[in-house]
């Protein structure tokens, strides 16, 4: 068979990792939950260039690409030799990947190869590769923990197979274990990277049951199964069953009983000690909850009688004391050495589904653009501080339906300046515990932020701050969030001290905020209640970043001298201000040309506007890869501002591959055609094929036909014995993309 390449060029293979890279639009700031938070810019080509492992990676992905490609021509004696190293380096690309998969998720999309690529590789190495799933099965959520920090992770479990799920944002809407959950993202191994996902708004995380009012599960008798085990080289037992079922049925109950406002309860049994078959180096929980229960079930222990399983064990050197799934049903808690109230209470507070209780760091401010926050640094909440066993805020307790819910004691929804009650925290009673004032609402989601105002005493299991002023004299104030209850924070309303164990806002002083110009006072605060005055002032104009699209975002192939038309969307992220001109301008390479049909859009803060934008490259442009972008900023607060970008490749021509199934034919069969179109080496997807098959008399048939995402177009032709003669056919294809063609022809014979 014969084959023609009428135009051939050529493009290393780190330029062709560049199509790996699509649009990249980035906002210079944000604002998250009402907090304005800054964001890095800048270009994505210095990221790369600054990050070793990003390097490596692309090193390896063009090592790998080459191997493949000559092991299309190798002879069977360096096949063997070319494989062995290919096996190689895949493998350590992956374990690459898996680590970024962790650090970055939203970069495994970025630098993921396409299925164009992919197919270039021989089938004996794709697993190492990444692959697009959509899966469904059930979530499983989970703490892992020390006293200083914490590892939130989740996993898609299907039967008896369990992948780790890494986030390119936030997961979504406080998603628990046991949760059925439909999964998109790009798998490597045994961990799939999900992008987008902010505060449950992307596809790729849906839920697939519907969302209750409440946390489940957090009412009424709490059956819980504690298994004592330990291990086959450490068979200490470092608590009896009785002094274990004192601390769970006597003080862990006693506290959730108490802050739940006698609504929860916990009643169950203590069995043990099991030594498990396994080492005590394992520090694999699966392993201990599986053994544990197998031990229990072996002992003729009921494990359906009980809806909270906790598994306790002598000290193991694991970097971690607890683990708690983050609900489900059953809950299950892993207690590493240190059997207390403070431990096992914390890890329940996890199954009954509250996260950590977190404080906002904003240096001199109480709130600002400059904020950080503390994973354990609420002082007043045993879910926060390492040292306290005190009861959760109100978003957490509002979260678990022990506040405003049913009959449980109300929060006071404060809408209208006044002065309010609320009664001591902790008290039964059928007065207000807090009030709860709106902060902000997500311009995008609809998501509101609120204040959180409570008066804590020294009553009960919150007994240890009687001897701290600032809290007696005050009240404290948190925020909590309908979208995500992982970013609920406590306030430091003495920023000026470094301590947040004196963050209550005190009688005589007043908070405002100048977001939204709500502004906060204590008027009494006595061990009966407190008195707090709440007024709204005039809504003040926040400025933001806005938003910017462009599209189409994928990297556009095209000639020299071509024009691409963009579509551009802008939206107004402002909040209490009037309509804002936005300004947009293309940041291109020298000789190119960006017109729009409106440069200017006038809109109004939550509204979206969109015009068009032509880029039109130089005709002399040499053939490689460009970066376009643009960038949109708000005309009177020049400081806000968006910028994308996407990326253009120019090229001279096409390469055009045309083969027959068969050298020649009888006049009662088929012939296929197959013309494989490429770019740089790169299989070119969507572009437009016509076939011409010249019969040996002059006479010619004529097709058509698309590529697909391996760059090949089919010409199919059934012979026929009276029309069609004998002889030598040729067919010729020639390709168009963009305006940037290619040709190739072979021939066959009919018999």
């Amino acid at each position: 068979m014969k084959t023609l390449l009428a135009s051939k060029r050529i493009m290393s293979l780190g330029a062709l990792i560049a199509l790996l890279y699509i649009a990249f639009c980035y906002p210079t700031g944000f604002y998250l939950n009402g907090i304005s938070v800054q964001a890095h810019t800048g270009s994505s080509a210095v990221v790369q260039a600054q990050n070793p492992a990003l390097q490596q990676l692309h090193q390896l992905t063009t090592e790998i690409l080459t191997i493949s490609r000559q092991l299309q021509t190798a002879s069977v004696a360096d096949r063997w030799a070319l494989m062995s190293v290919l096996r190689v380096k895949s493998s350590a690309r992956q374990e690459l990947l898996t680590a970024m998969m962790k650090d970055n998720p939203a970069q495994v999309a970025e630098v993921a190869l396409p299925d164009q690529i992919l197919a270039i590789l021989p089938e004996s190495v794709r697993f190492y590769f990444e692959q697009e799933v959509s899966l469904e099965g059930e979530l499983e959520v989970m703490y892992q923990e020390n006293e200083v920090e914490s590892d939130l992770l989740y996993f898609l479990k299907i039967d008896d197979k369990r992948y780790e799920l890494h986030f390119g944002g936030n997961v979504g809407p406080n998603l628990q274990s046991g949760t059925r959950v439909r999964v998109r993202g790009l798998r490597v191994g045994d961990a799939i990277a999900i992008n987008g996902n902010s505060y449950g708004d992307s596809t790729n995380l849906q839920a697939m049951q519907s969302a209750t009012a409440v946390v489940p599960n957090t009412f009424g008798e709490q059956k819980v199964l504690v298994l004592l085990v330990n291990f086959q080289d450490k068979q200490t037992q470092p608590w009896t069953t009785t002094q274990a079922r004192d601390v769970m049925f006597t003080s862990v109950n006693d506290f959730y009983q108490e802050s739940s406002y006698q609504q929860t309860w916990l009643t169950g049994d203590v069995f043990g000690w099991y030594t498990l078959p396994i080492s005590s180096t394992t520090c694999d929980q699966n392993a201990i909850a599986t053994y544990a229960k197998q031990a229990a079930i072996a002992a003729g222990v009921n494990l359906s009688a009980y809806n909270r399983y906790v598994y306790a064990y002598p000290s193991l050197s694991c970097g971690w004391i607890g683990w708690g799934t983050y609900g489900g049903n059953p809950s299950e808690a892993w207690i590493n050495g240190v059997f207390t109230l403070k431990n096992v209470g914390h890890e329940l507070g996890h199954n009954f589904g509250i996260y950590h209780a977190r404080a906002l760091d904003c240096g001199a401010d109480v709130v600002g653009s400059n904020c950080s926050y503390i994973e354990y640094g609420d002082t007043l909440d045993i879910m926060g501080s390492t040292s306290v066993t005190a009861h959760s805020h109100a978003a957490q307790k509002e979260r678990l339906g022990w506040l405003n819910y049913g009959v449980s004691p109300a929060i006071t929804t404060v809408q209208t300046n006044d002065t309010y009650w609320i009664d001591p925290y902790e008290t039964m009673g059928s007065n207000p515990k807090a009030l709860k004032i709106l902060k902000s609402t997500d311009p995008t989601t609809g998501k509101k932020t609120w204040y959180y105002v409570e008066l804590r005493r020294p009553i009960g299991f919150d007994s240890f701050i009687s001897g701290n002023s600032s809290v007696l004299n005050g009240v404290i104030i948190h925020t909590g969030t309908e979208a995500y209850s992982f970013d609920e924070y406590l306030l430091d309303m003495t920023p000026a001290t470094s301590s947040f164990t004196d963050s209550a806002l005190d009688v005589g002083r007043s908070y405002n905020d100048p977001s939204t110009n709500v502004t906060i006072t204590p008027i009494s605060v006595s061990d009966s209640g407190a008195n707090v005055a709440v007024s709204f002032g005039p809504q003040p104009c926040i400025a933001a970043n806005p938003s910017l699209i462009l599209s189409p975002s994928v990297t556009q192939w095209v000639a020299a001298g071509s024009k691409v038309s963009y579509q551009v969307s802008v939206t107004n992220n402002d909040s209490g201000c009037s309509s804002a001109n936005f300004y947009l301008q293309a940041s291109l390479p020298a000789g190119w040309s960006a017109t729009f049909d409106n440069p200017t859009l006038i809109l109004l803060p939550g509204a979206s506007g969109s015009v068009n934008m032509t880029i039109t490259s130089p005709a002399t442009a040499a053939d490689g890869f460009y970066n376009i972008g643009v960038t949109a900023w708000n005309s009177a607060a020049t400081g806000y501002s968006a910028s994308c970008s996407v990326m253009w490749s120019i090229t001279s021509g096409l390469d055009v591959s045309v083969d027959s199934d068969r050298e020649s034919y009888a006049r009662n069969q088929i012939a296929t055609v197959t013309a494989v179109v490429s770019g740089g080496g790169s299989p070119a997807s969507g572009a437009n094929v016509s076939f011409t098959m010249t019969k040996p008399n002059g006479t010619k048939v004529i097709g058509s036909a698309t590529t697909g995402t391996n760059g090949s177009a089919v010409f199919k032709y059934r012979f026929n014995k009276q029309k069609d003669p004998v002889g030598i056919y040729q067919v010729a294809a020639s390709a168009n993309m963009n305006g940037v063609i290619g040709t190739g022809v072979t021939s066959f014979n009919v018999q």
